[in-house]
């Protein structure tokens, strides 16, 4: 990586979006550097996927304060399996406003958070793209339609493999060319059937799961340990299915331990010419050289860089003339799951219900057209049924001794929880800043401070109303419902799902980037992860960022190559 190397596109970032954006780059002939700020994973020895929890020292929990105090929403991921891939916030902490909460789930390493991730892969719908015009006039639109983003789509998903979701539902388009959808489990047909009751569709849910031998790649084997890490790569990471494919291209270089901290501006022509970052391993500092830059670092780190790049004409951050950087970050409205179990089921002998690591139905949004004067918008259910690693109903039963262990064998089988998410709304108070206190990381590069709060009134009615249905939905499955408290919406990022704070629009007096992508300010400097997002529906967010990744990706491609930037 000589000092006058100039590359086509230099790619912060391996995750969703830096990955398919450096694939798709490097596909089309350009001659791209990766930037990873963590290291290369190997599968076989980084991932514990077949460890089961006795075989831990402390049961898979990890020993007591070795974690420090974790936010809400991150107790579930960091444990023995994964404590080597994410960051510690004790280690490298971050600021909160008064009264602020976000959960920042930090990855760094070759494959991000695509390591780890809940492999759900529903489309956006029509409505989605155009919820000021076409739903309810609050917010504002994306300034593309589903039909802009269909074909890309399509490609990724061709290209990651999706299992399931084929079906068209009223705003959820089916997935295309997809592998045959997973078996559900005895529980999960018993839930569809007392949706149905209610009129409530149950369909299958959409998986970057291989449900068969797929591309080179392995079906999964149904251990169920997803979240820990996959070595078959029969789910889709970045890591183990385009890192393979860009590592044998010459025009491709990959940079991993590489911090990048700010985006380096020509000062004659106001363009990108390249990325600032500090070596991990020796903390010296380092400079590369691009004619275009993509910042797929995940919302939060992306953000940080723009707002680490400010300059005498952007004082408030790089391309932030609009003033709207950092502001309308969204989130699911998210909470705990009501639990319960299926006497339908008690009593039966257990059985390997571990599948996909994941629900194999789900029930998509359904309440479009119906007038709700307390929130806005709709949510959709998942639900987990089965045995699995956990104790299921028995977790909750006092008791001692063979009469309990009896009661407990009894309901291992039956278990049954149900969750949803909801459409999280963009507000303008909602927002990150670099701390004006001066906190740093561990490299010395300033470090954010968070203004956010996920409970205000939309989120606590949609929350209301989702308890009330997912209690019906359980109650028509014939399911007895266990004992639960009524939860606070969980704070922003806490499902990993955040996203906005550099929103796209056609208007640059109110958003950040333009409809490819690219700031409005600068054209060679491209923001592809989820702080793109001008809305955020109920659905997972990961497919999305992948598809606007790779439009965003080959339309910068196509523009270099008409010598346009």
């Amino acid at each position: 990586m000589g000092a006058k190397t100039v590359y086509g596109a230099i790619v912060v970032g391996s995750g969703a979006s830096g990955g398919v954006a450096a694939y798709a780059l490097a596909s089309k002939g350009l001659k791209v550097l990766c930037l990873e700020a963590g290291p290369m994973i190997e599968p076989n020895k980084d991932f514990h996927t077949h460890k089961l929890p006795f075989k831990w020292p402390y049961r898979g929990q990890g020993k007591p304060g070795k974690y420090g105090k974790l936010p809400q929403g991150m107790e579930w991921k960091i444990n023995e399996w994964t404590e080597n891939l994410y960051t510690l916030p004790k280690d490298e902490p971050y600021a909160l406003a008064p009264g602020a909460k976000f959960t920042w789930t930090r990855l760094r390493a070759v494959g991000g958070r695509t390591l780890v991730w809940g492999r759900e892969s529903g489309r956006f719908g029509p409505l989605d793209f155009k919820p000021k015009t076409l739903q309810d006039g609050f917010g504002e639109d994306w300034p593309i339609t589903y039909e802009d983003l269909a074909p890309y789509y399509d490609k990724i998903e061709t290209l990651i493999g999706v299992a399931g979701g084929s079906e068209d539902i009223y705003n959820s388009p089916g997935n295309k060319n997809t592998l045959p959808a997973f078996r559900a489990r005895c529980g999960e047909w018993l839930i569809k059937k007392g949706a149905a009751k209610l009129g409530l569709k149950t369909v299958s849910f959409p998986l970057a799961v291989l449900s068969k031998p797929y591309d080179g790649r392995l079906a999964c084997h149904y251990c169920g340990a997803c979240n820990f890490g996959c070595d078959t790569a029969s789910r889709f990471s970045t890591l183990e299915v385009l890192f393979p494919k860009l590592q044998k291209m010459e025009n491709f270089t990959l940079c991993t331990n590489a911090v990048a901290q700010r985006v380096l501006l020509d000062a004659s022509t106001g363009k990108a010419r390249g990325v600032s970052f500090i070596d991990a391993t020796d903390k010296q500092e380092y400079e590369v050289l691009g004619k275009s830059v993509v910042l797929g670092a995940s919302m939060v780190e992306s953000l940080r860089i723009l707002f680490n790049s400010r300059t005498r004409d952007f004082p408030q951050g790089l391309a932030n003339s609009s003033g709207t950087l950092g502001r309308y970050l969204m989130e699911h409205v998210a909470f705990n799951d009501i639990e319960g179990f299926l006497p339908q089921l008690a009593g039966r002998a257990s059985t390997n219900d571990d599948g996909p690591g994941a629900n194999s139905l789900y029930i998509p949004r359904y309440n479009y057209g119906k007038k709700n004067d307390k929130f806005l918008r709709g949510y959709r259910f998942t639900f987990s049924t089965g045995c699995g690693m956990g104790p299921g109903p028995g977790a909750h039963l006092p008791g001692f001794g063979s009469a309990y262990k009896k009661r407990i064998k009894e309901l291992y089988p039956a278990s049954v929880s149900i969750t949803g998410y909801g459409e999280g709304l963009p507000f303008a108070w909602n927002f990150v800043e670099i701390d004006p206190d001066g906190l740093k990381d561990r490299y010395g590069i300033p470090q954010v401070r968070f203004h956010t709060n996920a409970e205000y009134e939309h989120a606590f009615a949609m929350r209301d109303e989702m308890y009330n249905q997912m209690e019906e939905i359980l109650k028509a499955s014939g399911a007895e419902i266990l004992p639960y408290e009524k939860k606070n919406p969980y704070p922003l990022g806490s499902v990993t799902h955040e996203a906005g704070g550099a929103r796209m629009g056609d208007d640059p007096r109110t958003s950040v980037l333009d409809q490819w992508n690219r700031c409005h300010d600068i054209k060679n400097l491209l923001l592809v992860d989820a702080a793109c997002f001008t809305s955020h529906p109920e659905k997972s967010v990961t497919l999305t960022i992948m598809a606007l990744s790779l439009r965003a990706s080959e339309h910068l491609a196509e523009e270099i190559r008409l010598g346009n930037v």
